[in-house]
């Protein structure tokens, strides 16, 4: 589990960048439109993490959920209907200040990370086939 959290602050991360949040400081030097194509192939590999499971969506998790900013994932990997909507409930009320906190302390470890590499790399050979290099 702890590879999707890591995606999935990573997710976070680039999200907040690509919408120009202007209170988070660290942005890795990623522009907004490079942050919302390195999002694409991180959300390929959350979905080869997730598709490893099962993975068990604890009432720890869900009451920390918040504080960490991995409800919604957890909500994508909740058994119960029950634990799943309260999930997706709180992914939808966390306060943007507890995103750009998440997002900030995520920003400690991806802007030197061989995840960032690794996202970088594959979007550049994704793009070397099109015409306009986008």
């Amino acid at each position: 589990m702890v590879k999707i959290d890591q995606h999935d602050d990573a997710a976070n991360f680039l999200m907040l960048v690509a919408d120009q949040e202007k209170d988070l400081k660290e942005t890795c030097q990623i522009t907004p439109t490079e942050a919302l194509n390195l999002i694409q192939p991180l959300h390929a590999m959350i979905d080869e993490e997730v598709k490893k499971g099962p993975h068990i969506i604890t009432t720890d998790l869900e009451a920390s959920c918040m504080a960490n900013c991995h409800c919604g994932i957890y909500s994508d990997l909740a058994k119960s209907r029950r634990m799943k909507e309260g999930l997706f409930k709180k992914a939808q009320t966390i306060p943007k200040k507890a995103l750009i906190a998440c997002a900030e302390k995520t920003a400690k470890w991806f802007c030197s990370s061989k995840l960032l590499e690794r996202l970088k790399s594959e979007v550049s050979t994704n793009n070397l086939g099109s015409p306009d290099g986008l």
